[in-house]
């Protein structure tokens, strides 16, 4: 072998171990973690144009000029720290949910109309306890919590309002609420005991 040939190869052979070398060095690297992160995700990523998770319930649910009201719309959940959506407080609906079963939270607010709510009032009003503090609303009225158990909050606040009546209430307002309120209750409670009694043709 002259002098040319064994130079081409240890230039070749040379060569082939730098490359080696520099290869392995960046494999290395990547594959060691820094040590600053604690081996933590590094990178979070953002989701966009997620689906709006009260579309589904406002293609059949339509009401107050088609549009929903109220102060919750606005809120995060001091649970979660996520939005208030439907689901918040209604709970997710089941497969026959359009043939009226029991899946989600209605909330049944006119406590004259004679019909029996698909809930009890605690049951309801344990929704609403979630978020908001039996101990504050105390603070805010002595009457939350004298009706806390007897009836439900959507009786008095109506659940999706463009304003809610019983904010910045005057207090002649609300005394008169009270008394028409209990004055109903009282002339119903009246009627049924006449019913009870035998009429004088019976006689």
């Amino acid at each position: 072998m002259n002098f040319y040939a064994m130079l081409k190869k240890w230039l070749l052979a040379g060569t082939a171990i730098t490359l080696f070398a520099f290869t392995f060095n960046a494999t290395a690297d990547n594959a060691t973690p820094n040590a600053s992160s604690n081996n933590t995700l590094t990178y979070q990523p953002q989701l966009e144009n997620q689906r709006d998770p009260n579309q589904y319930c406002a293609k059949c649910h339509k009401f107050n000029n088609q549009q929903f009201h109220g102060t919750h719309l606005s809120q995060v959940s001091p649970n979660t720290g996520k939005p208030i959506t439907c689901v918040s407080c209604h709970g997710k609906i089941s497969e026959d949910h359009r043939r009226g079963v029991k899946d989600v939270m209605r909330f049944h607010g006119d406590i004259f109309d004679g019909k029996k709510p698909m809930y009890t009032v605690q049951e309801q009003n344990q929704v609403c306890f979630a978020c908001h503090q039996p101990e504050k609303l105390r603070e805010k009225f002595w009457a939350h919590d004298v009706h806390a158990m007897k009836l439900p909050c959507a009786s008095c606040h109506t659940l999706h309002p463009e304003h809610d009546a019983m904010q910045d209430i005057q207090p002649k307002q609300r005394v008169k609420l009270c008394v028409d309120c209990h004055g109903k209750q009282q002339a119903i409670r009246e009627e049924k005991e006449k019913a009870k009694q035998p009429s004088k043709d019976a006689q």
